[in-house]
């Protein structure tokens, strides 16, 4: 009912992107209303105001639940999508570094409770996850030599291919706190990142080449692995300013302090299949599918608090209330503030989706031994993308 709380915040740095999604978090509209104080409450019948008291648990079985829901799901395919792995070919070892974005807009969700509704409450889920990626082919790293040695002198570890990845991350360092506080000093941002993981994969049927780079195939690969996320963030927020707020057949306005406290603790275990071929030596288009189990939990709490301003309105009587209870409200008391304090404490949880089924398709440009990698994967409404660059060697 009230605005919700609107930044925009446009950085520069490594983790620009990563402080945008995490402020659009804050976007969601906090403003339910659960406990009503003051002479701006005592105008309201006794009917809101009991409503007003008990509509947090509407708001988190029919709402934040289903966010956070959505959360997680975007969780477990930042999750999935972390280790930069393109076709699946290593020939000795790879090293890089990538961003895993994914996010989702479901349909807006409406919450109704007794007399009181909530229309079009958007259900959104976003999660980022930067990585350092570390790959090697078994082959070479038990002295095998390189994977595209001749084929007599290959061994069967040469099919194995390890990808290992991992990143931490303390918001409370580094410039993303700064470019906040140069933003809006208004906003304190709380918390940190950590990621990791391992993917093995397996060759079941080899890649090719005609030996002059026109055309290479990936072959067919096969990969197993485990990832985990802990994301937790702690976001408060106090302009000082007043948002419009409309509760039964009264109008005012808001304000207060805001506080915002996310924790999600994803695992993943992805089995996938890849293949790919390579054009002129320069283009690398690769495709697969798979399916990954999950295991862990999102958790939200949301606290608002501050002065309320309230006053009977003609219009809002008309469109709340009944015309019996209409009828009994003083004409002499319309439009006559009275102020108060309105409160929200409301919190819910999520488990990860017990499986997801995913695509897989992205390209990779060769640049001498630089590999850049753009690499896409979608579970139902859920789309993820990696970037990142690698140096083979």
């Amino acid at each position: 009912m009230s605005k919700s709380i609107k930044l925009g915040i446009n950085y520069l740095h490594l983790y620009s992107a990563l402080t945008t999604i995490l402020l659009f978090i804050l976007c969601l509209p906090i403003d339910a209303k659960v406990t009503c104080t003051g002479d701006a409450c005592a105008i309201l019948p006794t009917s809101v105001q009991s409503q007003l008291n008990s509509v947090d648990q509407a708001l988190q079985t029919q709402y934040t639940d289903k966010v956070l829901a959505s959360m997680a799901e975007s969780a477990v395919l930042t999750s999935i999508n972390s280790s930069l792995m393109g076709p699946g070919i290593v020939n000795r070892f790879q090293i890089g570094g990538g961003m895993s974005l994914a996010g989702q807009k479901k349909e807006d969700i409406n919450v109704q409770y007794q007399s009181i509704n909530f229309q079009k409450l958007p259900n959104v889920g976003a999660s980022i996850s930067p990585n350092l990626i570390v790959a090697v082919n078994l082959g070479w790293l038990l002295g095998g030599g390189p994977s595209d040695t001749e084929a007599d002198l290959k061994t069967f570890m040469h099919r194995f291919n390890l990808y290992l990845h991992g990143f931490s991350f303390n918001f409370a360092q580094g410039d993303v706190q700064k470019a906040i506080e140069a933003q809006n000093k208004n906003v304190d941002l709380r918390g940190d990142i950590t990621s990791g993981g391992f993917t093995l994969r397996f060759h079941v049927f080899d890649s090719y080449s005609d030996g002059i780079g026109f055309f290479e195939f990936s072959g067919i690969s096969l990969g197993m692995g485990m990832h985990y996320q802990r994301q937790v963030i702690n976001v408060s927020y106090d302009d000082g300013k007043t948002q419009s707020v409309t509760i039964g057949p009264a109008i005012g306005t808001w304000g207060g302090a805001s506080t915002f406290n996310y924790n999600s603790t994803i695992t993943s275990v992805p089995l996938d299949v890849r293949t790919g071929f390579r054009m002129f030596y320069l283009l690398t288009f690769f495709a697969g599918g798979g399916t990954s189990l999950n295991f862990g939990t999102t958790n939200l709490k949301i606290e608002r608090s501050g002065p309320l301003t309230l006053a009977l309105d003609s219009g809002a009587i008309a469109s709340s209330l009944s015309s019996e209870i209409a009828a009994l409200i003083p004409t002499s008391s319309l439009g006559q503030a009275r102020t108060g304090t309105l409160a929200l404490d409301l919190s819910g949880t999520a488990q990860a989706p017990n499986t997801t089924n995913f695509l897989i398709a992205g390209l990779e440009l060769n640049a001498l031994i630089t590999k850049i990698t753009l690499e896409a994967i979608v579970a139902q409404k859920v789309q993820s993308v990696m970037i990142g660059a690698k140096i083979a060697f």
